[in-house]
């Protein structure tokens, strides 16, 4: 399946299906009791990524807080039952075809584990779509899709991209009736995961429609939070940074003091070291700011988005790019700024940081009010036992594993910088 059908395939459903990822939700009505046992929590943890089992199998906290996410999941899903949400015949669409999806998907598992299983012909899924209802409920799917993602609205598709988008669908929908005629429907794991999928299409509808719009920090808020705390008051951090400033400019090494006051974790631990960048890498103000050193020299001040900036200059040079001259300059520099470093990203300005906590804030209240309503039929095991993954055999790196590559941590952009840096250059 190439990367358009793929994403025709996950706005159809309105979900993103992946390796270890399991997010689900009980089929039952308003107000009916939902009770996953120790066997239920044992059959969800093991269905997660290897690191995760990792650490739940030897860590009770963890496995506490996962319980207390699916309890979480759970509740938030059926308070969107409770609004409506899942009596919508477009939801009601997506949470039908994420259950045969489910059963399809585990259905084809098993034939893959039974030696002489007859696979899915092109010939079977050319009748299932014969059949009455199976075309409209195609067209349906394709309106779906773009219903879910603005970006395919009246989009051309290509004939030989409709069939492989036909052919998918139809390869789930064939395995699911197969699936269902051979009882894999009935088996709690399968059951299980139908319920946590559908949950967590329910929770992000909600969470999208209801609960983000009315979790926005106002202006206001945002005040009053910085007023509490003054850690977050511009004035302290140019205190702060004017105090270092005066030390580098004494004399102290001006790598140590970014070690020890540099709020960039991108560079902190390189004693502010940013290599070479060219004209525009930076934003205006450290742009303008370091090319008017000259090697050695220490800048006053810069304050920009992301805080204050103590800039030094240890080379220039001028190098040729696509025929014209590219003027250059390797720097260092500490940053002052409020709240924690981030190491997966830039720091944010005080306000940003304030927005973020108040919007926490609300969200927890939220979310806190949501649980303790519909925790009354909600019972979500704390205690059982998760098994410990295989060991992970060492590969040669000649490719990646089934899947596609493990995702990395987003790579750090230097304060300053309008990209990420690339090939560990900024």
């Amino acid at each position: 399946m190439n990367s358009t059908t793929k994403a025709w395939i996950a706005a159809g459903v309105g979900i993103i299906f992946s390796i270890g990822l399991i997010a689900w939700q009980v089929k039952a009505s308003r107000g009916s009791a939902i009770n996953l046992s120790p066997d239920d929590m044992t059959q969800i943890a093991s269905d997660q990524a290897p690191q995760t089992r990792q650490r739940l199998a030897t860590d009770d906290a963890a496995r506490k807080d996962f319980a207390k996410n699916v309890r979480e999941l759970l509740a938030v899903a059926e308070e969107a039952r409770a609004k409506g949400i899942a009596y919508r015949p477009d939801i009601k669409r997506q949470m039908d075809l994420v259950r045969a999806l489910v059963i399809g998907q585990n259905y084809q598992q098993s034939q893959r584990d039974a030696p002489g299983a007859a696979p899915i012909s092109e010939a079977e899924i050319d009748a299932f779509f014969k059949e009455a209802g199976q075309e409209e409920r195609f067209n349906q799917f394709l309106k779906d899709a773009q219903a879910h993602n603005p970006q395919m609205a009246g989009q051309q598709i290509p004939p030989e991209q409709m069939k492989e988008i036909k052919h998918q669908l139809g390869q789930a929908l064939v395995g699911e009736r197969r699936g269902i005629a051979a009882g894999i429907d009935k088996k709690r794991s399968v059951e299980l995961q139908i319920m946590l999928e559908q949950a967590r299409l329910l929770a992000s509808t909600y969470a999208n429609e209801t609960l983000i719009p009315n979790t926005k920090a106002t202006e206001p808020e945002i005040d009053a939070y910085i007023a509490k705390h003054p850690e977050l008051d511009n004035k302290q951090n140019r205190a702060k940074a004017e105090d270092v400033l005066r030390r580098a400019r004494a004399g102290e090494d001006f790598a140590a003091l970014a070690k020890e006051f540099s709020t960039d974790p991108g560079s902190k631990d390189k004693g502010g070291d940013l290599g070479w960048f060219s004209r525009g890498q930076m934003v205006a103000e450290f742009d303008k700011a370091a090319f008017a050193l000259q090697p050695g020299q220490i800048s006053d001040l810069v304050e920009s988005q992301f805080g204050f900036h103590i800039i030094k200059v240890e080379e220039k040079r001028t190098q040729t790019k696509d025929g014209k001259p590219d003027e250059q300059v390797h720097a260092r520099h500490i940053l002052i700024a409020a709240g924690p470093a981030n190491p997966f990203g830039p720091p944010k300005s005080p306000r940003d940081t304030a927005r973020d906590a108040v919007e926490q804030e609300k969200e927890k209240k939220m979310l806190d009010e949501i649980v303790a309503r519909q925790s009354p039929h909600i019972a979500v095991a704390e205690n059982f036992s998760v098994p410990q993954p295989p060991p992970q055999q060492p590969q040669m790196p000649q490719g990646f594993p089934p899947g596609g590559p493990p995702e990395a941590p987003p790579p750090a952009t230097a304060p300053g910088s309008k990209t990420p840096p690339k090939g560990g250059k900024r």
